[in-house]
């Protein structure tokens, strides 16, 4: 979820009889109608993520009616200000579903709704949380890797190491794992994953990944293994040993880690996905020669870091 989407090229509202099954959950908006299960069918056409379908299909059965009624007041008066962001995701699709994309615009302008970018103060005091300090993500990670299954243990050792998110890093195990991905998605002679080459999986609207430098070594962590379990596994398998499901803070150790290293912000910014817009990155910057070198270095001593917690 995040800013405004721009608006595609986009196909008549679906017209569905008056004899649909009520299993279908049927809505009617003006002259049209549209089903839940037909929305959701157009949103993993658009390449979203379960999860994001899920939260916009969440989000659009509590707000559809704000695009019939025109009346924004129940997401002002139901949702904090610094979460307002996912209703108006969820409606932006559904105008450019049901063809009143232009309808949307006018209600934001007209109850001033804005993708908000959160309040700084909440980034401000997590830097200075000292139960965030890297040494206690570490612990905190350490104790999932010791204490769950060692095939779940290696993912999250190997999420230290990778830096993308928690899906994305499942998703990246299960290409590991298929010989004929591997061989598209490893580059040897890089030392890199290549996740540009799997679009569906890591490149989207509003989260990327492009590469991450690792050995054959650290990929052999969680090569050949026989389960890839979901996100909500590993939930479920923390809940019984009674810990916190913390796979959340692999991404953040990456980062924290190697800008401890000395790697500079940008790069790190790039290895998670993100591109800066300024002119500086856009048109002057460009990677030393020895960058694969040195964040390969820096990854090494992170997982010897690890490496005692986990066979």
């Amino acid at each position: 979820m995040g800013r405004d989407p721009t608006p595609p090229f986009h196909s008549p509202p679906i017209i569905i009889p008056a004899d649909v099954p009520a299993n279908k959950e049927l809505v009617v908006v003006g002259v049209s109608s549209w089903t839940i299960n037909d929305f959701r069918s157009w949103l993993v056409a658009q390449g979203k993520t379960k999860m994001t379908i899920k939260e916009t299909i969440n989000y659009t059965k509590r707000f559809a009616s704000v695009l019939d009624t025109g009346d924004a007041s129940p997401i002002l008066n139901t949702i904090k200000p610094n979460v307002q962001h996912h209703a108006l995701t969820a409606l932006a699709n559904l105008a450019k579903y049901t063809g009143r994309y232009q309808k949307f615009l006018e209600i934001r302008q007209r109850y001033n709704l804005k993708w908000s970018m959160g309040d700084p103060m909440i980034h401000f005091e997590r830097f200075f949380n000292e139960g965030l300090t890297l040494d206690v993500m570490l612990q905190r990670i350490r104790q999932m890797i010791r204490l769950l299954p060692p095939f779940m243990g290696k993912i999250i050792k190997f999420g230290c190491l990778v830096g993308l998110r928690a899906s994305e890093t499942l998703e990246c195990v299960k290409l590991i794992n298929d010989k004929e991905s591997f061989a598209k998605y490893y580059n040897p002679n890089r030392q890199a994953l290549e996740h540009f080459r799997y679009k569906k999986q890591f490149i989207r609207q509003t989260k990327k990944a492009y590469i991450s430098f690792l050995t054959p070594e650290m990929l052999s962590i969680v090569q050949n293994l026989d389960n890839v379990p979901t996100k909500n596994a590993i939930t479920h398998a923390c809940q019984r040993r009674h810990i916190p499901m913390d796979m959340y803070l692999t991404r953040k150790i990456f980062a924290s880690w190697l800008r401890k290293e000395g790697i500079e912000p940008e790069i790190v910014d790039m290895l998670q996905g993100r591109v800066s817009q300024s002119v500086l990155t856009r048109h002057y910057l460009t990677p030393s020669q020895d960058l694969k070198d040195r964040v390969l270095d820096s990854l090494y001593k992170l997982q010897s870091k690890l490496t005692t917690t986990i066979s």
